[in-house]
């Protein structure tokens, strides 16, 4: 904001406006405050800043790591169904599991080919899960990634052997592994490390271990091994299950399903899994994203293990059951990732817009630095050229007193122009970052008028205004705001320009209205709305200008806590200043560098510079 200093006593609030923050910080009013970090405000080229505040950098961006890196499950996964989905569905399939034990039996129609599509169904949706793991990896996410991945490697692999071995399902006599015993220790290899490596992925690890494998150094080269050495292994199981089925204990009882003690130890084995998975998700305390899915993963495969040992018939409600758990086991962590996936595509979608737009703002920028580069640099070659030559010929000694006198004035006039175009740029850029400092003071607003004609040697200025009006601001900025009126005047308006001042009264308080109102044609009825915007020019503009004028007047205006507005039916700009406290006395005008001889109030100043009676 504003900062007031010494004898604007209880003026605190001045030059406060809609959208400040305090610290000097200006919000751009009606932006939400989650958004106004990807704003590019335009503001005065000052300082380097090339007509734009800089924008926050992307770093700060609160979705920025998960558009960039991912260096957990968590990260990969966090935007996955958010809230405690994963957790309420593992806590489901025990609880369904429970529930169904008295329809365990009910039987249900046989749906022809059902084995074969849930095995295709299995192995579509562990290979996808795979594939996006190991993309994930690859790109430098967690190392947790490339264990669990091989859960869902193992589990297509051996997918593939189970429909190689099961009679009926790919061919009618099975190629390897035809006895019921052989099959159910494919059945057990699927079952039980899968929840293994989901494990292992969710485990808390040592410290140096996690650090060391978190290196994103040939990583390739680690999923490659990694999926060589898997492959290996369950080719291995399938090659001991087909070619010596006689080294393999028996683990299927006389009615053809699994035994006690078979089904029991696997169920043991995997609630171990399951607890060292919890373990470590707790331990992590995470809740939601991918690393919960993949414990989800984990109870499916238990529930699994515990349907098939209550189940007793084929095409019973257990047994539709058991294949619904396994597919599930399979299907879940690829939903997650493909959720994942979808929200990150959307969140870099919407951030490439913002950028977009960011950088078409910057490149207007670039163009309105350009050109106000060119236009202060024509406005201040045009008074400096002046003021050079009036100093060299006050270097003759033969000039006489009186046209001397006149050329001292005009230098003087010239320097205050450039003093005045110097503060404008200054208060463009200060205005837009809550540092522009105003010194208020009672002014008599006479004196005040017919200086800011004097600068105007060559146009038909009127002040009209009564001795005892006075006002309370800063000299220095009434002076630019007066001076930025009256050359918006003479640029685009047609003499005479009139400067009247007059008192108001309100109720609350009172204040003074001084008026700049010329003879052309105004402004055009549709560029009214956009009159003090920053960097804008009227449809007819063309003498140029860096359109900061009509702008900085506004600013300095509310700066006093005053209004300005266009009149349209009278061609005038009026802006309303506070009163002066009565019983207080106007003090004169400041001095240098607005030494300049001011016409009496009430006279007009004619084109030659010479004062007339009005």
């Amino acid at each position: 904001m504003v900062r007031p200093v010494a004898g604007a006593r209880g003026r605190a609030r001045l030059g406060r406006r809609p959208g400040h923050r305090p610290g000097g910080r200006r919000t751009p009013t009606g932006v939400a405050p989650g958004r106004e970090r990807f704003q590019i405000a335009r503001s005065g080229y000052f300082g380097g800043r090339c007509g734009t505040r800089s924008p926050v950098p992307l770093r700060t961006h609160p979705d920025y790591p998960r558009l960039t890196n991912v260096t957990t499950l968590e990260d990969v996964g966090h935007a996955s169904w958010r809230g405690r989905a994963p957790l309420v569905v593992a806590g489901t399939i025990p609880v369904a599991i429970a529930l169904s034990l008295p329809w365990r039996a009910e039987a249900l129609p046989p749906v022809p080919g059902f084995p074969g599509l849930w095995l295709a169904l299995v192995l579509v949706c562990d290979l996808l899960t795979v594939s996006l793991l190991l993309s994930q990896y690859r790109a430098g996410g967690s190392p947790r990634l490339l264990p669990l991945s091989w859960a869902f490697l193992w589990s297509a692999g051996m997918a593939v052997q189970i429909a190689i071995a099961t009679p009926g399902l790919l061919s009618d006599e099975p190629l390897f592994a035809g006895d019921p015993n052989s099959l159910a220790w494919l059945w057990i290899a699927r079952h039980v490390m899968p929840p293994l490596f989901i494990a292992t992925a969710l485990a808390p690890w040592p410290a140096g271990l996690e650090e060391h494998c978190a290196a994103r150094t040939d990583r390739v080269v680690r999923s490659l091994l990694a999926w060589v050495t898997v492959a290996m292994a369950f080719t291995g199981v399938g090659l001991l299950v087909g070619l010596a089925p006689d080294l393999l204990p028996p683990v299927v009882g006389a009615s053809g399903r699994l035994t006690t003690a078979a089904g029991t130890t696997m169920l043991v084995v995997n609630a171990g899994f399951v607890a060292a998975s919890v373990w470590g998700v707790a331990k992590r305390r995470t809740r939601n994203g991918l690393e919960a899915w993949a414990l989800v993963a984990a109870v499916a495969f238990a529930g699994d293990v515990w349907l098939v040992m209550l189940a007793e018939e084929r095409w019973t409600v257990t047994s539709y059951a058991t294949k619904l758990l396994g597919l599930a086991a399979s299907a879940f962590v690829a939903a997650a990732v493909l959720r994942d996936a979808s929200r990150l595509h959307a969140d870099t979608v919407a951030m490439a817009a913002r950028l977009t737009e960011q950088n078409a703002e910057l490149l207007e920028a670039q163009r309105l630095r350009d050109h106000l580069t060119a236009v202060v640099s024509h406005d201040l070659r045009t008074p400096l050229a002046g003021l050079q030559g009036y100093l060299e010929l006050l270097g003759d000694d033969g000039l006489d007193s009186p046209l001397a006198q006149r050329m001292l004035e005009r230098s003087h006039m010239l320097t205050r122009r450039l003093t005045l175009l110097t503060e404008d740029l200054l208060a463009a850029a200060t205005l837009e970052h809550g540092d522009l400092v105003v010194s208020p003071e009672h002014l008599d607003l006479g004196e005040q008028l017919a200086l800011c004609a004097s600068g105007f040697p060559d146009l038909e200025v009127r002040v009209e205004c009564r001795p005892d009006l006075a006002a309370y601001a800063d000299p220095l900025r009434l002076q630019q705001v007066l001076a930025n009126l009256v050359r918006n005047a003479q640029k685009h308006g047609a003499e005479p320009v009139i400067i009247s001042a007059s008192p108001v009264h309100s109720a609350g308080g009172g204040g003074v209205v001084i008026e700049v109102a010329d003879a052309g044609e105004g402004v055009p009825e549709e560029f009214v709305p956009r009159l003090f915007e920053r960097y804008t020019q009227g449809p007819r503009t063309a003498t140029g200008g860096s359109g900061l004028g009509l702008s900085v007047v506004r600013d300095l205006v509310e700066a006093h806590d005053g209004t300005i507005r266009y009149d349209a039916s009278r061609n005038a700009f009026a802006v309303t200043l506070p009163l002066a406290p009565e019983g207080s006395s106007a003090t004169a005008p400041v001095a240098s560098p607005f030494s300049a001889a001011s016409a009496p109030t009430g006279w007009t100043r004619t084109r030659a510079g010479a004062p007339s009676a009005s």
